[in-house]
């Protein structure tokens, strides 16, 4: 006799996930191939040794928990998931114990205090999503291989690199939090393995970039839809040496490369390269879109050897005007479409190739204010007449950057 289909469906829910009730009303235990979940654990229903967990468990589910204090020990300490997540819960603090297995720890949409963290060789990515953090636990400095350090949409108000002095932390994600303030102690040394920065949709209205400057292998920056009016570049002396004690108890030294590459770029011979590691060494992108800059200081760049792309879009900037021997070296793309800007003088970009003015003021444009190599202009939905433009005019032979208008 052939069996219904909505019985063969029912055999494979089945199989596939068992609810076991423990502890009734206090919480329920759902099992599925390789995950457990525990749904509405309370501080009553505080199951103490977990015995209704197996070795199968890969992923290890709380949901809906509302206790004081979460202590993980003992579940971690009978299955060895990979992954641990909670959710919709609220909870006051969460323990971490040294002993477990999970690579990678969420949390998201929930009510919690604090996250506490022991010594750990396994934890390489742990993320908070809309949840009620306020701070970032300075025991994150005990997971010794956290890869990514992700907190969104959370209550940060304040942010101290600090908390990573000792991390090996790669990518710092701290996007949609209400952080107004990010700050260091002067002369420490941390993420030596920090490479992307996201401080996106923060409150942020000023930023010192010294407090980066000695993260030796930052790449990227990304500060976009914060309400940043100003940035400053602080450093105990922007041209000479500083020097840092890292936590083995060796001396780094840090100092600005900048002379020596354009001693490189101006000479034919082998320059002596520097005895110390060059502010900003690897930082290739700065990203600010949606602030509200009025103006910019292109000095605040100027340590920043390496940088090569800067994105300026969407503020209310009113011109951009460059100082000479104040600018980033190799800056070689500018975006800085839709502002305000009626005034423009960026001859001294000595590397600049690539400059977007869509959606600006520019009316009147002296061709000898852009940079020597520049090769791409875009002045789309400006006022400026680019029949004015030499090199836009057919009966004069002028070669100019390739210009869309």
């Amino acid at each position: 006799m052939a069996i219904p289909h909505s019985m063969l469906l029912l055999l494979f829910v089945s199989s596939m996930c068992v609810m076991v009730t423990l502890g009734a009303p206090n919480f329920s235990y759902i099992k599925g191939n390789v995950s457990s979940t525990i749904v509405n654990l309370t501080g009553e229903g505080k199951p103490e040794d977990y015995s209704f967990l197996t070795n199968s468990t890969e992923e290890l589910f709380f949901d809906n928990a509302t206790i004081g204090v979460l202590d993980l020990t003992h579940p971690l300490a009978s299955i060895r998931p990979w992954k641990v997540v909670i959710t919709n819960s609220n909870v006051t603090r969460v323990l971490f114990p040294a002993a477990m297995s999970a690579s990678v720890v969420h949390l998201t949409h929930m009510g919690v205090e604090d996250v506490e963290f022991e010594n750990n060789t396994s934890l390489q990515d742990f993320r908070a999503d809309y949840t009620s953090l306020q701070v970032v636990s300075p025991t994150v400095s005990k997971l010794l291989t956290l890869d990514i350090l992700w907190i969104t949409h959370s209550q940060l108000t304040n942010f101290s690199f600090d908390v990573l002095e000792n991390s090996p932390v790669s990518l710092l994600y701290l996007v949609g939090n209400k952080i107004e303030l990010v700050t260091i102690t002067p002369g420490l040394v941390c993420c030596r393995n920090l490479e992307e920065l996201f401080l996106s949709g923060n409150q942020l209205k000023r930023l010192d970039f010294g407090t980066m400057a000695l993260m030796s292998k930052l790449k990227t920056i990304l500060l976009e839809g914060n309400r940043l009016a100003e940035v400053q570049l602080n450093l105990p002396d922007k041209e000479h040496q500083q020097m840092t004690v890292n936590e083995a108890g060796d001396v780094e030294t840090f100092c600005s490369w900048r002379t020596y590459y354009i001693e490189q770029e101006q000479k034919s011979q082998d320059v002596p390269m520097p005895n110390c590691t060059d502010y900003f060494a690897t930082l290739l992108s700065v990203h600010m879109p949606r602030n509200a800059f009025e103006h910019i200081d292109f000095g605040v760049f100027r340590l920043m050897n390496n940088l090569n792309s800067l994105d300026l879009t969407k503020n209310r900037l009113l011109e951009l005007v460059a100082t000479e021997e104040k600018v980033p070296i190799r800056l070689s793309e500018l975006f800085a479409s839709n502002n305000n800007i009626s005034d423009v003088y960026l001859r001294p970009f000595p590397a600049m190739k690539a400059i977007y003015l869509y959606d600006n003021n520019v009316n009147t444009l002296n061709m000898s204010s852009l940079p020597g190599e520049l090769d791409y202009l875009n002045l789309v939905n400006n006022p400026l007449d680019c029949n004015e433009l030499p090199h836009m005019n057919s009966s004069v032979k002028a070669l100019g950057p390739y210009t869309e208008c």
